[in-house]
């Protein structure tokens, strides 16, 4: 083997240029190899378990790593380092700087390793950015103790075996870092099966904003993530993408060609924002969506059925899970009309009754407490509206509330015969009933479960309209 014939000095070099993810490939190659390979497995197992599942911490005696600048310093003086992270998690990126003074960068006059890092950058380069302004940015950053838009974007360009990304809580893009974010996708796209590209392997991405009405991510913001080349999963609380905000809406270049599955939580979209994030999203299997207003928000109301409408339109012939509901809004919902008969593969389907009561106020002459059946035959065109034939799971939200008893008796008042010739496929229906629901509708809820009890579908009444959990696609 001629590899054997090679000096030792030679051997240790390639030993550890294979660490992390052929070392111990490397090492049981032979025995000689093996006892090269031992005084370099300490260290393998140290860098494994400090850096292969990492996030910012605060720690005595200046052993502290708090922000993208204590990061790429590291990287600088240690490169292999970079090449151990797996989960970058860089949500609290800069939260402790106010707690103890971040590590200085040297000016580019002192140069050394990170100012050689920048200088040298192809990233920087390819994306036609001047990288002695650039790094003067971030060495102000770093000199005001402030969280640095421009190091966080620059470490991206360090990370070649990163499987999952968590995006810093104070993320903010501007013109300068998405230059260089988009060169970034840009030859990780064109460098896929090369290892040394960066983010080239990240499969989930997350934004990292709380649930709450304050928080505004755009969605605009994501679209770049997206397009990454191994992209399967994206969780993304609190996005914003309005009609009124074309800003919030994703650039059109950026086609997340293999993205599965998108969890929105705590989002406020309206029928343009999801028609854009899903045009752009042309092979989604699993879409889940949270409905709540932001305090900023031009749009108080929803117009839910345009919003589901517009789903169908776009993503209904490959859709095979959809959660749309409700977490706050301070506004109405718009009235409206829903028909899921497009979707043609889903198997698990969610919603609110809100949307069941628009469609009953619609075909009742706007009248949300119908009196009478709305049909009077097997084939009910209105279960087929809310009900895809495909659906194996379904899962309704309520408060119980707003005669929303007349939501669920228009659904399965004729249960056994719609069931064996339009549902036959659905197998579980679970069902909100909290303690503090109207008795009428409790009661509707015992009786949609006696009514099942012969027709092969479980039925499961849940005390809390958020304890619905089925199992989705592209969750941990």
């Amino acid at each position: 083997m001629e590899l054997m014939r090679l000096p030792n000095e030679l051997l240790d070099n390639i030993i550890e240029f294979t660490l992390p993810q052929g070392f111990e490939n490397v090492a049981l190659t032979c025995k000689r190899m093996y006892a090269r390979s031992t005084p370099f497995i300490e260290r393998h197992h140290e860098l494994r378990s400090r850096f292969g599942s990492f996030e910012y911490y605060l720690r005595p005696r200046g052993l502290s790593l708090m922000s993208a600048s204590d990061l790429i310093m590291l990287i600088a003086t240690e490169p292999v380092v970079a090449r151990y992270i797996r989960t970058a998690t860089f949500e609290i990126d800069s939260l402790f700087l106010r707690r103890e003074r971040p590590k200085s960068v040297p000016s580019i006059d002192n140069g050394g390793a990170v100012v050689e890092m920048f200088a040298n950058s192809a990233y920087l380069k390819q994306a036609g950015l001047d990288w002695k302004e650039y790094y003067t940015i971030f060495e102000d950053d770093v000199k005001e103790r402030r969280y640095s838009q421009h190091g966080a974007t620059f470490l991206l360009t360090l990370l070649p075996h990163v499987e999952k990304l968590i995006l810093p809580r104070s993320w903010k893009p501007n013109d300068m870092t998405n230059k260089l974010l988009d060169t970034i996708v840009c030859m990780a796209k064109r460098s896929r099966c090369l290892s040394s590209a960066s983010l080239t392997s990240v499969a989930r991405f997350e934004a990292s904003l709380s649930l709450g009405t304050e928080e505004r991510f755009d969605l605009s913001w994501a679209g770049p993530f997206l397009a990454l080349p191994s992209m399967q999963s994206f969780h993304g609380p609190s996005c914003l993408a309005l009609r009124d905000d074309p800003r919030s809406l994703i650039d059109s270049h950026h086609i997340a060609e293999t993205l599965r599955a998108a969890h929105l939580m705590s989002c406020c979209m309206d029928e343009v924002g999801i028609t854009s994030f899903l045009k752009h999203t042309p092979h989604l299997k699993t879409l889940r969506y949270w409905h709540c207003t932001k305090i900023d928000s031009p749009v108080q109301d929803w117009d839910i059925c345009s919003f589901i409408n517009a789903i169908k339109c776009e993503a209904g012939s490959h859709l095979t899970e959809l959660s749309v509901t409700i977490r706050e809004l301070h506004g109405s919902i718009i009235p409206g009309k829903v028909s899921m008969c497009g979707f043609q593969r889903l198997t698990t389907l969610e919603y609110p009754l809100e949307l069941v009561i628009c469609n009953i106020t619609t075909a009742a002459g706007h009248t949300s407490t119908p009196s009478k059946p709305l049909v009077s035959s097997a084939i009910d065109p209105f279960v087929s509206d809310l009900i895809p034939t495909s659906v194996a799971k379904l899962s309704l939200v309520s408060q119980g509330t707003d005669h929303h008893e007349n939501a669920l008796n228009a659904l399965f008042r004729q249960f056994h015969a719609v069931k064996k010739i339009q549902l036959s496929a659905l197998q579980e229906i679970h069902i909100s009933c909290p303690d503090h629901a109207d008795d009428a509708y409790k009661r509707q809820c015992d009786k949609i479960v006696t009514d099942s009890e012969d027709t092969g579908v479980v039925v499961l009444l849940k005390p809390f309209p958020s304890s619905h959990r089925f199992l989705w696609n592209g969750e941990p």
